[in-house]
This record gives C-alpha cells, sequence and structure tokens, in this order.
C-alpha cells in the first residue's frame, strides 16, 4: 500500500501539470526546453552529491524517451480536448506495460481490463468527425510513449539499481543540451516563465514519486496504478473544466486500481 499512496501523491502532480499545459496551449520542444532549464540548478546539485556509474548512460536513453513524450502530449493536446486526451493516453498506457511486462498475477491483467473498460466508459466514441480521430491517434501515440519510458525505467531501477535523483538530474540536463540545438527564439522561449514554473515542479515531482513507488512494487502494479490519474483528471476538469465526467467510470477506474494494488 506504500506504492499506492505514492502513486496517489504523484497523480495529483500529474493530473495538475497536464491541466496547466493544456490551458497553456502548445509550446513545442521550445516549451519542454524551458521547463527543464528552470530546474537546471537543482540537476547540477543532485549530480554533484549523487553517483553516477551506469546513471549516465540510463538518464541519457530516459530523456530521449521522455522528450518525446512531452512534445507527442502538447501536440495532442492542441488536437483533442482536455477530457478525450488524458483519460485515453492515461488508460491505455498500462495495458500496454501489463502485456510487454508479463506480470506473474493474474489480477493485475483483470485490473487493467477494468481500467480500460473504465476509460472507455469515461470517454466513448462520439463522433467520427477527422479531426477527432486524429486526437485519439495522438492520444494513443502518447500512451506508446509512456508505456516506453515506464519500462525503461523500471529496468533502470530493478535491474540497473539507479539512484533516482541522480538519474533524474542526468536524463533533465541532457534534454536541455539536446533541446538547446533545436530551440531558436530563446527570448521568445523565455516570456513563458511564469507559465512553465509550476509545470517544470510537478513535472519532475510527479514523476519521481513513481520512480520510488517502483521500489516497492513491479512495473506492471505501478502502471495500472497510475491510471489513478485519470480519476483526478477527470475531477479537475470538471471543477476547472466544467466537464461532466462520468461517475460510473470512474468507479471501474478505481476498482481496476485498488486491484492490481493489493
Amino acid at each position: 500500500m506504500i506504492a499506492l499512496g505514492l502513486l496517489t501523491a504523484s497523480a495529483a502532480c500529474h493530473a495538475a501539470w497536464n491541466l496547466l499545459l493544456k490551458r497553456t496551449g502548445p509550446g513545442g520542444p521550445a516549451f519542454v526546453w524551458l521547463c527543464g532549464l528552470l530546474t537546471l540548478p537543482v540537476s547540477i546539485v543532485l549530480l554533484v552529491r549523487g553517483p553516477l556509474t551506469t546513471v549516465w548512460w540510463a538518464g541519457v536513453v530516459s530523456m530521449a524517451l521522455h522528450t518525446t513524450y512531452a512534445v507527442t502530449l502538447q501536440k495532442a493536446y492542441a488536437l483533442g480536448e482536455f477530457s478525450t486526451v488524458y483519460p485515453i493516453s492515461r488508460g491505455t498506457a498500462p495495458a500496454l506495460v501489463t502485456i510487454a511486462a508479463v506480470p506473474p498475477h493474474p489480477q493485475v491483467y483483470v485490473g487493467a481490463a477494468l481500467v480500460l473498460t473504465g476509460v472507455l466508459i469515461l470517454d466513448p466514441p462520439r463522433s467520427q468527425r477527422r479531426s477527432v480521430a486524429l486526437g485519439l491517434a495522438v492520444a494513443m501515440a502518447v500512451a506508446g510513449c509512456t508505456a516506453a519510458y515506464t519500462l525503461w525505467d523500471a529496468f533502470a531501477v530493478d535491474s540497473l539499481q539507479v539512484d533516482v535523483l541522480s538519474y533524474l538530474a542526468v536524463a533533465n540536463v541532457a534534454q536541455i543540451v539536446v533541446l538547446s540545438t533545436i530551440v531558436r527564439d530563446v527570448r521568445g522561449a523565455a516570456r513563458h516563465w511564469r507559465t512553465a514554473v509550476p509545470i517544470a515542479v510537478l513535472m519532475p515531482a510527479s514523476y519521481g514519486l513513481v520512480l520510488l513507488a517502483l521500489s516497492f512494487a513491479s512495473v506492471g502494479t505501478v502502471a495500472v496504478g497510475r491510471t489513478l490519474n485519470v480519476v483526478l483528471g477527470a475531477l479537475l476538469g470538471a471543477v476547472v473544466l466544467r466537464e461532466r465526467p462520468r461517475v460510473a467510470g470512474l468507479v471501474v477506474v478505481v476498482a481496476g486500481v485498488l486491484l492490481v494494488s493489493v
């Protein structure tokens, strides 16, 4: 249940920064670069105090996966609504991880099935418009990115025994270096620093809690447990964006999360 507590805190942070990102609008790689730049001093301190050993190359791989995810997520929010993109991307990823990780406990499969069912209840297909279909396709691409970095980071924590804080720091520094070669309008990007600050804080906080949870539970359990984000995201959508989440879908998602977290 320690993992469940960590994942609940992570879900709150994750849903909050996604909502902020949606309201901010698409910023592309420049906005991702700015968020990383704002936390660079913290990353440098962590690198100075922490062991690097195998962390540096594992962190670079993680950086590539997370950067692809962040840019794809912005594209998804530019094409679709928060109440569509968030449940689909967060609810589908655990099923992909479950299939790839092949966890030993059958209840994880049942929990993943419940989560997917709950997501469909939360956001059933309502339109065949091309724009909606494209938004759903990009949301599924986000789910694929999420599954990829979840599996890799689980390998880094479990098999490589990386120091979590140093691992996150290496990934952040590497991201800044790579994106610095792409971002051209530095001053234009820097003008959005006030918007980027809360996202820059909540993003690493949410995933740092996930990495800690991987120390207490399997990757399949953590992946499905992360769909608590869907519930909190729906609640934020109802309060902030005045949307109407389907209670039945929320109940089914929670049931699936609890099933794989015990």
